[in-house]
């Protein structure tokens, strides 16, 4: 099991050194706004910790909101190309900004979208007593499904044209064929050539993204015993791979509730009108039950 570990003061002077360093380091990838139980935001592939800037807003008055930049998006740097990556790496990397930012046991509640949903999985089965809450939008964390289930085999094709064509080059054309896949045929089209350009030069790490949500080992079972109060939202319009997932966690996660809404995958930032309201409302809703149980 995955722990927070604490580290020794150091000695007055180089403390204040080293507080220095960790304090430059700490603004790269990560941005934190307002006061009160933490709440940590996890975003999706191509995206950024900006994703959850209306969120941010909404709550900074009554919660402390930490949204970081997985690997190779954001601020955070790439991982090593080549190498395997997987979901551990990425609850490593969030992990080290939490050690820097919460206290000893510090207990949180986990915000994920996609990308962000399947890396939130990851980390709550590790840490699960760390946790007030999970609430997630579409979890892409494709390992929880029969690896013989036909809603895969979409996902199998996107993710080798992403691989093939980050190794050729041929970024975008690839990229088009992801925006599409997850927003509508035509999505990419649609952007501006600064946004095409932008999400071009992101897709290098999407064939690591699907590496890890493909090839972790968990399996629905590993998910049973974690009682963690969770809230899974789904869009109407999303592909059918996506509602198959959530299908599975809410069927074993013993404290589990779905949602649905009227839009798709990427509703978090194209409707968070519709998404932010039901994702507060489950955590205000699950501090009250803990200020009561108190």
């Amino acid at each position: 099991m995955y722990q927070f570990p604490t580290v020794a003061p150091l000695p007055m002077q180089q403390h204040a050194v080293k507080s220095h360093q960790d304090a430059k380091e700490m603004q790269l990838g990560l941005k934190v706004e307002g006061h009160g139980p933490a709440v940590v935001l996890l975003h999706s592939s191509m995206g950024s910790k900006s994703q959850w800037r209306m969120l941010m807003e909404s709550m900074r008055g009554t919660h402390r909101l930490i949204a970081i930049d997985l690997y190779g998006y954001g601020d955070s740097a790439m991982p090593a190309l080549g190498e395997r990556h997987s979901l551990d790496d990425e609850v490593r990397l969030v992990q080290s900004k939490l050690d820097q930012l919460l206290a000893p046991g510090e207990r949180f509640h986990l915000v994920g979208h996609s990308f962000g949903g399947g890396v939130a999985l990851r980390l709550a089965h590790a840490n699960p007593a760390r946790l007030h809450s999970l609430a997630l939008f579409e979890p892409t964390a494709f390992h929880l499904l029969d690896r013989k289930d036909k809603v895969l085999d979409d996902i199998r094709a996107v993710a080798h044209l992403t691989r093939v064509a980050a190794d050729e080059d041929q970024r975008l054309a690839a990229t088009e064929i992801f925006i599409d896949y997850w927003s509508g045929k035509g999505a990419f089209a649609a952007l501006p050539p600064a946004r095409q350009a932008l999400f071009t030069s992101l897709l290098p790490k999407v064939p690591l993204d699907f590496q890890a949500l493909i090839d972790d080992p968990l399996r629905p079972s590993d998910y049973s015993r974690m009682a963690v109060p969770s809230c899974l939202i789904t869009g109407r319009d999303s592909p059918r791979c996506t509602h198959a997932i959530v299908n599975v966690l809410v069927a074993r996660m013993a404290k589990a509730e779905r949602h649905e809404i009227g839009a798709g995958h990427m509703a978090p930032v194209s409707h968070p009108a519709l998404v932010n309201p039901i994702i507060e409302g489950f955590i205000r809703r699950i501090d009250g039950q803990a200020s009561r149980a108190q």
